[in-house]
């Protein structure tokens, strides 16, 4: 079974609902109901603007309820939107946590379900490379676009 494939605004809009904490299928039952102001308390960007990101979504036919159940890949990644990524998932901050050198970012410490999750996130467009020299527990890992 392949991934749901979503395009950035939706696929940020899932990021953010995931930082909430909440069960998964209470998310999705509270987008379904637009009952969008007991997920703002609990999410990263409560300043997201969530009804127009699920209208995008409807508009694209962009099943955000699967990509929430079982996971997702986006469709195009720029690098501004793969470091938001990098802070939704793992609260990981550009320049504090790792570093950015042109199309690059290096030296991002990941356990290794963390890696394997970027990677489903990230597959089409990005590679995910890890350090062969580290020791247990977090592992470093590059991220480089894949046809530079």
């Amino acid at each position: 079974m392949s991934l749901v494939r979503l395009s950035i605004p939706v696929g940020m809009l899932v990021e953010n609902v995931l930082t909430s904490g909440v069960a998964s299928e209470v998310i999705i039952d509270c987008l379904h109901r637009r009952d969008l102001a007991s997920l703002r308390s609990t999410i990263k960007e409560p300043a997201m603007d969530l009804e127009e990101r699920l209208k995008t979504a409807e508009e694209m036919g962009e099943d955000w309820a699967e990509a929430i159940r079982s996971g997702y890949q986006f469709k195009f990644l720029h690098i501004n939107a793969l470091k938001r990524v990098l802070d939704f998932r793992f609260g990981l901050k550009l320049d504090r946590d790792y570093v950015q050198e042109d199309l690059t970012l290096r030296n991002i410490k990941l356990n290794c379900e963390q890696i394997q999750l970027l990677r489903s996130l990230l597959d089409r467009q990005w590679s995910v490379i890890e350090d062969e020299g580290h020791e247990e527990g977090l592992i470093p890992v590059d991220i480089k676009l894949k046809y530079q």
